[in-house]
């Protein structure tokens, strides 16, 4: 009985899914809905396999955007991450501040940026900095502010430098 539970269970959410499509596609067909309003899946996956190509091209041009901006902000982040994070002066510079930036919507900065830029792929990869950006910086940052000053003790007692705590202790535990 354990195993024929832990087999449904293992199944559910592909039951549940499988059931969703087909009642959307029974729905679409059965109220007769036009494809431009609600496309049925049985259309998604025509119009999937006709356009194939372009499809496939701009979902690569989207990914090597995203991982440039990713890249980017990863760099930022940790390098301001451990910049706010190792002086106390900075962090009490730079974190209200941060935090401030970080409750502007990001779609709110999307259309600046196109302004600011143009249309293309610089908007684009900036706009991927921005979303992750911020919660690396914090990151690293709260990892580095709150190494324990006992821990930092026994460190220098062996011998060990400011930098040498901060690299090898606040980031580790600045890691996700």
């Amino acid at each position: 009985m354990a195993a024929k539970t832990r087999r449904l269970e293992k199944w559910s959410p592909w039951l549940v899914l499988s059931a969703i499509i087909l009642l959307w596609e029974l729905v679409c067909r059965g109220l007769q809905i036009s494809d431009f309003i609600f496309p049925a899946p049985s259309a998604i996956v025509l119009s999937l396999k006709q356009y194939a190509g372009p499809i496939s091209g701009h979902a690569l041009q989207t990914f090597w955007t995203t991982m440039a901006g990713f890249g980017l902000g990863v760099v930022v982040g940790v390098l301001l991450g451990f910049l706010v994070g190792s002086s106390r002066l900075m962090y009490t510079a730079l974190y209200l501040l941060l935090v401030g930036f970080n409750s502007v919507p990001k779609s709110a900065l999307v259309p600046i940026l196109v302004v600011w830029f143009g249309i293309g792929t610089l908007p684009a990869i900036l706009t991927a900095f921005v979303i992750c950006f911020f919660p690396i910086t914090v990151n690293v940052a709260i990892g580095l502010a709150t190494i324990e000053p006992e821990l930092e003790d026994v460190l220098r007692a062996l011998g060990a430098s400011r930098m040498d705590v901060l690299v090898k202790v606040g980031m580790p535990r600045s890691l996700p």
